[in-house]
């Protein structure tokens, strides 16, 4: 699995662009009001408060351990970082569709839902960086993998046998899914004009990636125009259904124990794109008028991962 570069293509709207997290913050300054940190009277007791969990899977939470590890938001609802550091912390607001960077010195970030209605502070789970990496911990954030193993069908899914066979297919003109590519170029382009989050399963000889395409971005690929393996580019959307998962929890021995994820729902697609020599072979996919390739570097705006 790699990452590619994903550029927005239209003007930014919050929520969409997963930006670092101090604008939001900025314009609500009582934010920090409903999490656990610096400054409350349970905050660096010598007895603990009493912790309630909730499970990140559904919340949309995961974090990448890339050029930086990150913590990302891809749920509907707010969440905290309180990041330990040697000698501070740090409380930092993660919105829906935001992401926090991490930097590379050692520390220990708990992500947290607003309190509850009673006043306890509750955990998702923990991310651990030591020396710039990720280590495991007990009560994780999922990983990127495991994320994209619930969100969408992967290479990695117990239902990946053929493909996209057997997929409930979606309707990629409704959802404004289209690609772009030149006979004999060295790119190629996913575009989503919709507001629903995609994966695109990139398949070149028998190595698999998968990357996301947010609202209003594109992704590009890299190329080789005369290989001689095909490149096989699969568009799958959201999962439905699944059943539930588990947080967290205490069991009576005190001991904390992590969750689990929930059963992964239907999968979904909209189609693939086959390219070899060079050429379109197949396409499953409406292609974009490729006068609009021309103006990419006028319209587009920031590229981020």
């Amino acid at each position: 699995m790699v990452t590619t570069n994903a550029v927005r293509e239209d003007p930014i709207e919050p929520g969409l662009d997963g930006p670092e997290t101090n604008e939001a913050a900025a314009r609500d300054s009582h934010w920090q009001d409903g999490y656990w940190g610096p400054g409350d009277t349970d905050f660096g007791t010598a007895t603990p408060p009493r912790f309630a969990f909730a499970d990140p899977h559904a919340a949309g939470l995961f974090h990448a351990d890339d050029e930086h590890v990150t913590i990302h938001n891809r749920g509907d609802g707010s969440a905290a970082a309180l990041i330990f550091f040697d000698g501070r912390v740090e409380l930092r607001r993660l919105g829906p569709g935001e992401t926090i960077t991490l930097s590379d010195e050692d520390s220990f970030t708990y992500v947290q839902a607003p309190r509850r209605a009673d006043g306890r502070p509750v955990i998702y789970g923990g991310v651990w960086v030591h020396r710039g990496r990720a280590m495991p911990v007990t009560i994780p954030i999922p990983s990127e993998r495991e994320f994209f193993d619930q969100r969408y069908l992967t290479p990695w899914s117990a239902d990946w046998v053929s493909g996209l066979a057997g997929c409930r297919l979606r309707d990629p003109v409704e959802d404004r899914i289209t690609y772009q590519f030149r006979s004999g170029g060295t790119t190629f382009t996913v575009r989503n004009a919709g507001d629903t989050w995609v994966a695109v399963v990139h398949r070149s000889g028998a190595e698999y990636t998968v990357v996301e395409c947010g609202p209003h971005e594109r992704v590009d690929f890299k190329i080789a125009p005369y290989s001689t393996h095909s490149d096989v580019f699969s568009v799958v959307g959201p999962r439905r259904g699944g059943s539930p998962g588990h947080g967290p929890y205490i069991s009576a021995s005190g001991t904390v124990h992590p969750g689990w994820a929930g059963r992964p729902g239907a999968a979904t697609a909209y189609g693939s794109v086959v390219i070899m020599l060079g050429s379109l072979v197949y396409s499953a996919l409406p292609k974009r008028n490729l006068y609009l390739a021309f103006s990419d570097l006028r319209r587009c705006g920031r590229t981020h991962r």
